[in-house]
């Protein structure tokens, strides 16, 4: 306990600003007034019974330097854990991220599409704990099962057993005592009519399972469009229609299929170069509503 923080002075607080909060506190939290406050009102006063007597607040600090190093050598050793990838709590699986490619035809419309990737799942045959029948555990004889190994003045997982403290004989054959292996899976996944660039479909658990009985992580999945029959430019579609410059000059209209599949009668202009038509609120429709242009290139060829 912080006995500085309890009554809300700092670490270098006189005398007379330790007996002011003190005061103030008790007149606050003095059992009389509050009943209910009496433990709370004991460690006020054993706080400043402390911090009062000068050679009792030296011992107190020398105590609380000591309590500090020590607990910023274990944050130094958890992060260490985490960044090498050492548990021995559970821990959420990793999220995967994954890019698919679909058509503006299939965005526009939605569409379910397959996708295969590789996650780590819990090892089938030793659920996940790395062991079997046949193994039997024992204490790491490097670090003496704490899992931890001292080096200069910050505890830091031991390499040898992977800080869990204990090593594993005979481990699962099957995933050499990890607990995960690799696995290919299959899913549909379900693509939303309107969907634009940048947005994600997240598959809840579909990522890595946890370590040591943690939940599993996400598959992210990041659909870009591909060019094909028709091109999109933020909401407005693009296409080409290449058409014989020789009919073109016997032609009066030309059928054009817009992205629904209408069709869509333009004039045919004989000018020998390549000729744009802009048709408004015929492009593609996000999941707002919004929708953009169709923009038509006929090239004479």
């Amino acid at each position: 306990m912080d006995f500085y923080s309890l009554l809300g002075v700092s670490r270098d607080a006189s005398p007379e600003e330790i007996k002011k909060a003190f005061r103030e506190k008790a007149k606050k939290y003095h059992p009389d007034l509050n009943p209910e406050k009496a433990d709370y009102f004991k460690q006020l006063t054993h706080a400043y019974d402390v911090l009062i007597d000068p050679e009792k607040r030296r011992r107190y600090d020398l105590t609380l330097k000591k309590l500090e190093k020590k607990e910023l050598s274990s944050i130094i050793g958890d992060l260490l854990s985490d960044f090498l990838g050492f548990h021995t709590k559970p821990v959420k699986g990793e999220d995967l991220k994954l890019k698919l490619k679909i058509t503006v035809e299939e965005g526009y419309r939605g569409a379910v599409k397959e996708v295969r990737y590789k996650r780590k799942v819990n090892c089938p045959s030793c659920n996940g704990e790395g062991k079997t029948e046949n193994s039997y555990l024992t204490y790491c004889n490097k670090c003496g099962g704490k899992g931890r190994i001292k080096k200069a003045f910050i505890e830091i997982p031991c390499l040898s057993c992977f800080g869990r403290g204990v090593e594993i004989k005979n481990p699962c054959p099957r995933c050499r005592g990890i607990g995960r292996v690799k696995k290919t899976e299959i899913k549909k996944v379900k693509i939303p009519a309107g969907i634009t660039e940048g947005e994600v479909i997240i598959l809840k658990g579909m990522g890595n399972d946890g370590i040591n009985r943690g939940e599993a992580g996400d598959l992210i999945i990041k659909p870009s469009f591909k060019k094909g029959k028709y091109i999109l430019k933020k909401l407005d579609v693009y296409t080409e229609v290449r058409i014989n410059g020789e009919k073109l000059k016997d032609s009066r209209l030309i059928a054009v299929k817009d992205i629904e599949g209408n069709t869509l009668l333009l004039p045919a202009e004989n000018t020998g170069r390549p000729v744009r038509y802009r048709i408004k609120n015929r492009g593609y429709r996000d999941r707002s509503g919004r929708r953009g242009d169709f923009v038509v290139r006929i090239v004479p060829v």
